[in-house]
This record gives structure tokens, C-alpha cells and sequence, in this order.
């Protein structure tokens, strides 16, 4: 048997398509990332139960995609500890479709405050930091993108913009709410606040 390897947006999005899932690849890799930076740390099978329910599938994963999710889950983690900001969303390549890539970062986004908001209860006095506040609203903003009418060098650099802006973000939120021993490196990096 081979080693389950960490799936890319591609793969994943044809492994949701064939279970019938009710969201993108970008939208699961939110929730699943939404979690671990609220501070969730599950075992194999809360965690697929958790994405199973978040994507209504039509059929159960299968022990590949379990494995891949899992493999996923576990580099997701490290790169969100890691001192050298390494996460990244899994979104489409930089070379696909402008529209795709930002819908993508919406997808992402949704998810992302949904896997926040199954993790963190609403009392944590980590929500009531003016940055924590001003990062989740600003996602708030990011999931609720809609197509681009004109696909240009200005619209490329906005989107590399927000991309950035999400990922900074996620690596803050991470650093507030994760457990202490999970930090590598300081929290001296805050996000660009997008208005």
C-alpha cells in the first residue's frame, strides 16, 4: 500500500466531485483550516466526520481521500507552526482563470470562518482583540467576492493582494488562538488590514 500524499486543489476537487460534495476543495481546506487555527485538534475520524457533514456528501469518503485529508490536515498544522509563514490556501495555480482563483478565495474564506466558528466558542476573550475583530471582518468581506468584470494587470495584483491578506490572516488567527506550544515563532507579523 502506497503512502497517502497530500492532495493539491486539483486532486481534491475531482476527489469532492466524486462523492457528490456540496463544496469546492478551496471551501473544505477552509474549514479544516478555520479549526486548527481556532485552537481544534482532532483525531482521524472527528475530523472527517466534521468535513463529511460540512460537504454533504452523497457518499461516505473513501479510505484513499481519508488518508489524503489526514495527510493534508497534519501539513496544514506544521506549516501554520512553522517560523517561516510556509502555509498556503489550497486554491487553484496563480496560471488558471482569474475568476476561478478568486472565487476560490471566497470559498476559502467561507470556510474558513465556518471551521472558526465550529472551534472557538463565542466567549473566548481572544474574539474581543481589535486585531482577531478586524482580521475575521475582513474575511467576512473576502467571502462575499464576486467575479471580476475585467480580467487585468490591476485585478491580478488586487487578487495577489487578498490572497496575501488571507494567508497572513490565517497565520495570525493561528497564532492567537492555537494552543502555546504549537508557536514557533513570534506574533509580531500582523496582517495587513484590507478596508
Amino acid at each position: 500500500m502506497q503512502a497517502a500524499i497530500v492532495p493539491n486543489h486539483d486532486t481534491l476537487s475531482l476527489a469532492l466531485e466524486q462523492v457528490q460534495a456540496d463544496c469546492t476543495a478551496a471551501e473544505l481546506h477552509g474549514v479544516m483550516v478555520g479549526m486548527l487555527a481556532g485552537g481544534a485538534r482532532m483525531n482521524r475520524a472527528a475530523l472527517m466526520k466534521s468535513l463529511e457533514a460540512h460537504a454533504d456528501v452523497a457518499t461516505a469518503f473513501a479510505d484513499d481521500m481519508i488518508a489524503s485529508l489526514w495527510q493534508l490536515q497534519l501539513k496544514t498544522l506544521e506549516d501554520l507552526g512553522a517560523d517561516d509563514l510556509l502555509f498556503q490556501p489550497l486554491l487553484p495555480d496563480d496560471d488558471d482563470d482569474l475568476n476561478l482563483r478568486v472565487m476560490a478565495l471566497a470559498d476559502f474564506a467561507r470556510g474558513l470562518l465556518t471551521g472558526f466558528g465550529l472551534a472557538v466558542p463565542a466567549n473566548n476573550p481572544a474574539l474581543a482583540g481589535e486585531v482577531v475583530r478586524e482580521t475575521l471582518q475582513d474575511i467576512v468581506n473576502i467571502s462575499q467576492l464576486d467575479s471580476v468584470d475585467e480580467v487585468d494587470e490591476e485585478s491580478e495584483l488586487a487578487y495577489a493582494e487578498l490572497h496575501e491578506f488571507v494567508r497572513l490572516g490565517v497565520i495570525h488567527l493561528f497564532e492567537e488562538l492555537a494552543p502555546r506550544e504549537e508557536h514557533a515563532h513570534d506574533a509580531t507579523d500582523l496582517p495587513p488590514t484590507v478596508h
